[in-house]
């Protein structure tokens, strides 16, 4: 799935990983409410859907992995067209705080969801 944001951007903004988190916590909610709307109402579909970004977010916050006697913690980090990773993934650790009310969107955000096209072989 693919999320436009198509509002006007000061000439000034600096892409954060702060902002890009909390789209990306809009954009698993929408990939995932079809999936949930097909066996119950779109309300409830959405509860459950709400629930489950919230528990992601948590697990990329306070998650962690012992791996020969080191830890490592999850985070998702975002890549710019060249690959580049943006600077800030290693100390997002509040994405709880940003996955609230993912199908609350401001209009003025003016943000449009795609879907993939898949081909049958």
């Amino acid at each position: 799935m693919k999320m436009t944001i198509g509002a006007p951007l000061p000439p000034d903004y600096q892409v954060s990983h702060e902002d890009l988190a909390e789209s990306a916590a809009t954009l698993i909610a929408h990939a995932l409410l079809p999936v949930f709307s097909e066996n119950m109402s779109e309300e409830l579909a959405k509860a459950n859907v709400e629930g489950i970004v919230t528990e992601l977010a948590y697990l990329f916050d306070e998650g962690e992995i012992v791996l020969g006697g080191k830890s490592y913690r999850p985070r998702i980090a975002f890549v710019d067209e060249a690959g580049k990773m943006l600077p800030g993934a290693a100390t997002l650790a509040h994405m709880h705080q940003l996955a609230t009310a993912p199908f609350e969107i401001d209009p003025e955000a003016a943000i449009t969801f795609e879907e993939p096209e898949f081909v049958e072989e």
